[in-house]
């Protein structure tokens, strides 16, 4: 279980997130994790970057603690993307972001409950 520490305000991370470009995105590559997740929700990998990097459809950010070693903190962006609504836990680096994996939410109520 993952301690979540606080909200955020989405316009400050669609922000940062416009600061970046295709090639500055990473993906989860162990055992092919994020490929995987994509081709499960039928989601198209170009579709999906193209909407974290315009970042109009972030609706709601929550800040994690981080279990890896390697980040102090994940963001937990949650986007609407074809009418779902889309969790990526993300490390934002400074010259990079790091897409741990994908979730689809049911419940966005919920979801945001939880960083309160």
């Amino acid at each position: 279980m993952q301690t979540r520490i606080r909200a955020e305000i989405p316009e400050k991370i669609k922000v940062i997130l416009n600061t970046y470009k295709e090639q500055d995105i990473e993906f989860n590559e162990i055992n092919d994790h994020f490929n995987v997740r994509l081709h499960k929700l039928g989601i198209n990998k170009k579709a999906l970057i193209r909407t974290i990097l315009k970042a109009d459809s972030l609706v709601f950010v929550g800040i994690s603690k981080s279990k890896n070693i390697r980040f102090n903190y994940i963001y937990d962006l949650f986007f609407e993307f074809n009418n779902i609504i889309l969790k990526i836990p993300t490390s934002i680096k400074p010259k990079s972001l790091y897409l741990i994996t994908i979730f689809k939410i049911e419940r966005m109520e919920d979801e945001a409950k939880k960083y309160e």
